[in-house]
């Protein structure tokens, strides 16, 4: 089994993931055990979160895997501190062990055949509970009856409001939930396909295309398997680096050492990122060889 520890994932932690330290070159794969998941936490800042619960729908969830240089504990501290929360609220399995945290956690077999399956044997996910009250601004408790969850979110206002729309809209496409899909209906909170950052999902099972430095350059057609549509690139060698913004899709060569700034359109360009169709945003993509010197 592999020694390096997964991270699971369905909300806010695969697009804002913040300071949490994960194989950022492999990105988010979806094909992650299959758990309950329901927007079911009132948050600090008023948001209705995602979490694992009896009363949520099962989902497909997404997974990567933490810094190799980190330790298993480490690597929970470093979960912990980006979810802002106890360290209690971690949970983890550890196959050789056969150990959970929590010891009661409902779904020990959905994570122990899916560690089986993948061969991975530290595996760590937020496990936060349904939360249902929250101070208003006397500093009193409300609490929110589960069944009115959409007229909560109808209420919010101001800023909350704001956060609250954010994290429903880019929360991924690919966790429906019976809640989801009435928040949509009532409140055409739908999911981000496209704005200034586009969101994207890298799946380990496709032919992803990376470019990195090395003696050679040259040019080429980068082709799309999925649209057809080409473009004319430059790739990586002697000193320099083709890298491309992650909302247009525009590509840029720049030498490697570089200071790398945002794209004209306000974007970011990232290296060590896998190349996409900016016409389609799929990652199936082939390269042919024009000149090479």
């Amino acid at each position: 089994m592999s020694k390096l520890t997964a991270i699971l994932g369905w909300g806010s932690l695969i697009w804002d993931p913040k300071d949490l330290d994960y194989n950022k070159q492999l990105g988010w794969i979806y094909d992650g055990p299959n758990l309950p998941i329901e927007f079911a936490r009132i948050s600090k800042n008023g948001r209705l979160t995602l979490v694992i619960t009896e009363n949520g729908t099962f989902n497909k969830t997404f997974y990567t895997f933490a810094n190799m240089k980190l330790t298993f504990e480490e690597t929970i501290e470093n979960l912990r501190k980006r979810e802002g929360c106890n360290k209690k609220d971690i949970g983890f399995y550890k196959a050789e062990t056969d150990e959970f945290h929590s010891e009661d956690f409902k779904y020990k077999e959905e994570i122990r055949n899916w560690s089986n399956e993948k061969k991975i044997k530290n595996i760590i996910w937020t496990d936060l509970p349904e939360k249902w009250s929250y101070k208003n601004e006397n500093d009193e408790t409300i609490n929110v009856n589960p069944k009115e969850r959409i007229e909560y979110l109808k209420n919010l206002t101001g800023e909350k409001k704001e956060l609250a729309e954010e994290y429903i809209i880019k929360s991924p496409i690919e966790i429906q939930t019976l809640y989801r899909k009435q928040i949509e209906e009532e409140l055409l909170w739908l999911p981000v396909v496209k704005e200034n950052k586009k969101v994207r999902y890298f799946n380990p099972n496709e032919k992803n295309f990376f470019l990195y430095s090395h003696n050679l350059s040259g040019f080429g057609t980068l082709t799309c398997r999925n649209c057809n549509s080409k473009d004319e690139m430059h790739f990586s060698g002697r000193d320099f680096v083709s890298i491309q913004c992650q909302s247009c899709g525009s590509l840029e060569l720049l030498k490697d050492n570089e200071t790398i700034s945002n794209c004209e359109c306000g974007g970011k360009l990232e290296k060590d990122k896998p190349f996409f169709c900016r016409n389609c945003d799929s990652f199936k993509l082939s390269y042919n060889v024009k000149l090479l010197t």
